[in-house]
């Protein structure tokens, strides 16, 4: 089992080394009034692997290092969807501060009360992804130049940079801030805009942080799980916390919003870009497993708790350590 573990530890990546495709979530499938996507949330593969077992697919297991690639600001009726979701926050306040003393389930199984709509929704959003947006991911894919989509990623997550340093300042983790300012800094200036990862390249690989892994760190429980068609899975937590992102953008107040030409034509990229990069998982994730929503679920949940603790001090590497063995081979008598 030691040495099982060890291989686990170092097997764990860090995400300048996780290839684009090793995603999970199933965000901006085409949302037309939209502002800045978040980070990706990583979690490394063989933690996914471990939580599993042999009930995963080895296809989607490759797919499953990144959690939550983008989300989708809506601009219209923002006031009314603040609302909404205060209300839904109110009405799990108990459930909330019960996960956040420790009298909930673990963090890393998000309650779901609301499976059997949730699974309406992720079934209707599969449907018309396939029908409409598919064809033209494969399409982009296939035919603009790998180095062009490659600095067009580069743009896009370079953007989220001054969001990162602030969630990690909230968090406490000044270290993190310094490198998303250096990684900033380094790749809108010598990486021509963003479009080279010349932080990446020398060394200093980029992460994220994000408002929802912000409360999480200070002890906020997630409530219920939630599947939204067409922005992906959530939870009543996160969901305000990328809407406080969305709303406290740096970028988004310092060069423009959704309002200017900058704005939509960086909403327009982001949306388009975020289901570029979930493509391989949801081919993986209709073709390889028997269920759908509880793999969805399961490493949704899994990567959300990682990354809490993640903010809280604990490594990769104690983490895949406390995780149980339930893929490994069995013990031998």
């Amino acid at each position: 089992m030691a040495a099982h573990r060890r291989g686990l530890s170092q097997d764990c990546r860090s995400p300048s080394v996780l290839a684009p495709e090793a995603s999970i979530t199933m965000l901006a499938w085409g949302a037309s009034s939209c502002a800045a996507a978040a980070r990706p949330y990583f979690l490394p593969e063989e933690r996914v692997r471990r939580t599993l077992g042999r009930h995963g697919e080895p296809r989607l297991e490759s797919h499953l290092g990144e959690v939550d690639r983008h989300c989708v600001r809506r601009t219209s009726g923002l006031g009314r969807a603040a609302a909404v979701l205060g209300l839904a926050l109110l009405a799990a306040g108990p459930a909330l501060a019960q996960e956040a003393r420790g009298k909930a389930s673990p963090a890393a199984q998000i309650p779901d009360p609301w499976e059997g709509i949730n699974r309406s929704f992720l079934k209707f959003t599969l449907v018309v992804d396939k029908a409409l947006f598919s064809p033209l991911v494969h399409g982009y894919r296939q035919f603009t130049p790998p180095p062009v989509q490659t600095a067009v990623r580069n743009v896009v997550y370079n953007l989220y940079e001054p969001r990162t340093f602030a969630n990690d300042v909230l968090q406490a983790r000044f270290e993190k801030a310094g490198e998303a300012t250096v990684r900033f800094a380094a790749n809108s200036t010598v990486g021509l805009g963003g479009m080279i990862d010349v932080a990446g390249r020398t060394g200093l690989p980029g992460h994220d942080s994000d408002f929802g892994q912000t409360l999480g760190r200070w002890g906020v429980g997630t409530g219920p799980y939630l599947f939204v068609p067409f922005y992906g899975p959530s939870n009543l937590r996160d969901g305000f916390g990328k809407l406080a992102d969305s709303l406290g953008d740096p970028v988004a107040w310092t060069i423009g919003d959704i309002t200017t030409t900058f704005g939509q034509v960086r909403a327009g990229v982001n949306v388009a870009q975020g289901r570029i990069d979930i493509d391989d998982t949801l081919e993986g994730l209709r073709r390889d497993t028997a269920d759908p929503y509880a793999t969805l679920r399961s490493g949704y949940s899994q990567n959300r708790a990682f990354k809490v603790n993640e903010a809280r001090g604990v490594s990769q590497a104690n983490q895949v350590q406390q995780l149980p063995d339930f893929g490994g081979e069995p013990s031998k008598p």
